[in-house]
């Protein structure tokens, strides 16, 4: 019976690009190397290092308004395992695994004959084995629920060997942290340097790098826009699980509280050609663990802060990026006043990265998704918005 089944995932595997109208099919291994972060060299003894192995789809953009700007580059799907369970690690804890699918964007920024290079990132879910545990796993602070996100990006270079197969490989920074979903939350970050092998179907669309004349140029919207934004959604307390783990392994909380966290604002942007926008944002910021922050205060360091205040308005600047309907952004902003106490504080700047949507049938609204962080690796939350242009 489990032949069978293996049997028929393999076909199913087998015929799943052709079924996608897939152009590319790739496979690749790398060797992983992870940074020395203070909750990973607790936990992972020396070497450090473990393997991963990807397989994945790609289509080609030549034809849509994505590949006027990018320079037509492959949007895919992929998956893929990573051997964290390898690693030894100090006595009673292990890494575990990481499975992930993700979805991917890669482009040629050079292209000489038959090789090429340029930029890579993917963005996805992974389940992780072995999380954190207060009596089974106490020392992987790594991740501390079965589920995170996964961020990688970096660079590649290729040489085509033949018309439909191709050689490459790829550089690039793996991160993968569950934005406070699920806590410890210290993620995971490793530098990875792999290799990988992909053939094309060799149909009638351009080859990636390339673009048809006919290609339709982007819209772009009027220069300058304002616009209202909120947001929010769920953080789970740092301070509250150090503080908690000053008792007893038995006497620890088998699960902390989601607290809800949020924004509400104004931006001023200024689009100055198609590819991007600048703009200031106005932030009034709302911190929903604030009944908890004293007494992890007081646990954690012997006193308690003067004042402590859920409320934090703050300033920023951010930069857009755009295809069609759609939007990265990065921004970075501080903080015009913030009282959460010692253990809570982290920097008067915060930063974030988004992705927005602009309906086109809906052309005052956008819908936003974002990842809040301080210190640029520590994140805070993931915070889903809505926005009116005015």
């Amino acid at each position: 019976m489990a032949g069978k089944v293996l049997k028929c995932l393999a076909l199913l595997v087998a015929l799943l690009p052709f079924k996608a109208r897939a152009q590319e099919v790739y496979v690749g291994g790398a060797a992983n190397f992870m940074t020395s972060t203070p909750a990973i060299t607790t936990l992972v003894l020396e070497p450090r290092r473990f393997a991963s192995f990807d397989v994945g789809i790609s289509w080609k953009t030549a034809d849509c308004d994505i590949s006027d700007v990018y320079a037509a580059p492959r949007l895919g799907v992929g998956f893929s395992y990573a051997g964290m369970g390898s690693c030894a690690t100090v006595p009673g804890s292990r890494a575990g695994d990481a499975y992930s699918l993700y979805g991917f964007l890669k482009g040629d920024l050079l292209s000489l004959g038959a090789f090429s290079a340029g930029y890579q990132a993917q963005i996805g879910a992974s389940l992780m084995t072995h999380p954190y545990h207060k009596t089974d796993n106490p020392d992987n602070l790594l991740y501390g629920g079965p589920f995170t996100f996964l961020a990688n990006g970096g660079v590649f270079a290729r040489v085509q060997i033949t018309n439909a197969w191709s050689v490459g490989l790829d550089v690039t920074f793996k991160h993968y942290s569950a934005c406070r979903w699920f806590i410890p939350n210290r993620g995971v970050n490793a530098v990875c340097v792999g290799l990988n092998t992909g053939y094309s179907f060799g149909n009638s669309t351009v080859s990636p790098g390339g673009r048809r004349s006919s290609d339709p140029a982007l819209k772009v919207n009027a220069p300058w826009r304002v616009a209202f934004f909120a947001g929010g959604g769920i953080h789970k307390c740092m301070a509250e699980f150090y503080a908690d783990r000053l008792l007893p392994a038995e006497e620890r909380q088998d699960a902390y509280t989601p607290w809800f966290k949020g924004s509400a604002g104004v931006e001023a942007v200024w689009r100055y050609c198609r590819l991007t926008s600048t703009g200031i944002q106005l932030e009034l910021h709302y911190l929903g663990n604030m009944s908890v922050l004293p007494g992890c205060d007081e646990a954690l360091h012997g006193k308690k802060a003067d004042t402590y205040c859920a409320w934090a308005p703050g300033v920023g600047l951010a930069q857009e990026l755009y295809a069609g309907p759609f939007s990265v952004g990065m921004g970075i902003g501080a903080y015009l006043y913030r009282q959460v106490g010692i253990q809570e504080y982290h920097s008067p700047l915060y930063q974030k990265i988004t992705l927005r949507y602009y309906p086109p049938v809906l052309k005052s609204l956008f819908f936003g998704v974002a990842v809040r962080m301080h210190t640029f690796n520590q994140a805070d939350y993931l915070e889903f918005s809505i926005g009116k242009i005015i």
